[in-house]
Order: structure tokens, then sequence, then C-alpha cells
């Protein structure tokens, strides 16, 4: 009698399989970014197949954005990136509904990468970020004493370069690719949180001592804790210390 349970075995297409095949082909390094592949008759002789599944495959790998078919010429291995896909998308996840999880995902990104970059960040890196953060400054300043529009969008672009640098101090190119991929979130989150804050900010003037100051520090003098609590705050996750009752 059959067993009930039986798992059951998928068939996989002759395309699925050259798909899988070049795709290893470039995993191992045979084929690097920019590198040209065989013809199509080529590959159809390579792996025992028809040209038409060797098409297809190629069909799909464009799709993908793994490969590029330029007419008349080849087809050429692309340098891969899910940004392209992922910003087709994003706009999905954009919405008051969302700011929650966007602020929970990148307290749970932020958080390892400035811990990470305590640890191995180089002295030119923290040069850099001392350089982004005056950029920063410079920018706020003139949008604080301003009602225009581009400056406003300049400082939060300002403002997302310094927590991108801190992110490249990590030395974790998975994380800098995630956050590469939902800048584009991460951007309107700050936006939220900018025009929530520019007000009381106006109000403070000098007297208010801006938190990617102490990140700053505190990413000098690696101290996590302090650290953690000071991405809280600027996530908005707890008030910032100094803000106005509202």
């Amino acid at each position: 009698m059959a067993e009930k349970n039986k798992m059951k075995i998928e068939k996989i297409s002759v395309v699925d399989q050259v798909v899988d095949e070049i795709k290893q082909t470039i995993i191992s390094d045979k084929y690097k970014a920019g590198d040209k592949l065989p013809s199509e008759t080529e590959m159809a002789q390579l792996y025992g197949v028809n040209r038409l599944s060797v098409r297809m495959a190629f069909q799909k790998l464009n799709t993908l954005g793994v490969i590029e078919t330029k007419v008349g010429d080849g087809s050429y291995v692309r340098d891969f990136s899910m940004y392209p896909i992922i910003n087709e998308i994003v706009d999905f996840y954009n919405g008051e509904d969302r700011l929650e999880e966007i602020q929970q995902m990148r307290r749970l990104l932020e958080l390892e990468c400035v811990a990470l970059a305590m640890k191995l960040a180089t002295d030119d890196e923290k040069d850099e970020l001392k350089r982004c953060l005056d950029r920063y400054h410079k920018i706020r300043d003139l949008m604080l004493s301003s009602e225009s529009e581009s400056l406003f969008e300049q400082t939060i672009d300002a403002d997302l370069e310094f927590h991108s640098q801190i992110v490249k101090m990590s030395h974790n190119r998975l994380y800098e690719e995630i956050y590469y991929m939902v800048q584009k979130l991460i951007r309107s989150h700050i936006s939220t949180l900018m025009k929530k804050r520019r007000i009381w900010m106006r109000q403070l003037g000098n007297e208010l001592r801006d938190g990617h100051d102490y990140i700053y520090e505190e990413i000098c003098n690696g101290n996590i804790s302090a650290a953690q609590k000071l991405i809280d705050e600027m996530l908005d996750i707890i008030p910032p210390q100094g803000q106005p009752e509202q």
C-alpha cells in the first residue's frame, strides 16, 4: 500500500536547469561581471540541449538582471544588484501604516552597524563620517532659517548620507546592500521625522545639540550603550533629550 504522505517529486524544466547551470558558473566566478557568455549555439552544445531552451534561459536571466543581451553582439554578465527589483516594489511598503515597521528595521540594522563601526572603522572612514556630519550641519542650518523645500530635501539627503557612511563603516557588504536597497524607505522615514522636529529645532536654535554629533562621538569613543540610546532617540523610539513637550 502506497504511503499517503509521500513527498511529491517536482519536475524541473530543461530551461530552468540551464538557468541554474549558468547561474552556478557566475557564482563560482568562471564568468565575472562584464564577461561575454558563449553563444546560444555553443551553450546548446555544452549542455546537450536545443538552442530554443538556451534562448529562453537567457531571456529569464535577462529578466532577473543577471545578464544583459545585446542584439547582434551577445550576452554579458551584469554586476548584479537587487536594488532595481526592490526599488520597483518599495512604494507598496511606503505609508503611514508602515512607519513603525521601517523604524524597527532601521533600529535593528543601524544599531548593529554602529557596533561594528566602533570595532572596524578606519581613521579615514571616521574622517569621512565627520565630513558627512559637517555637510549635514551646514545644510541643516540653512534649512532651519528658510522655508525652501529644496533646502529641506537637501537636508534629508545629507542626513541619509551620514547614516549610510556608518553602514559602510560596518565593513559588512550584505548590510550595505540591504541599506542601499531600502534607502527610499529610509529617506521617507527621515523626512517624516524631520518634519516633526523642524519646529522645535527652530525654537531651541543653538541650545539644541543634534543627535548626529553624539553618535559620531560615541563611535569614536566606542560606547555602545550610549549609542543604543541615541539611536532610539534619533528614530523617535524614545523622546530626544531636550525636546520640548508637545
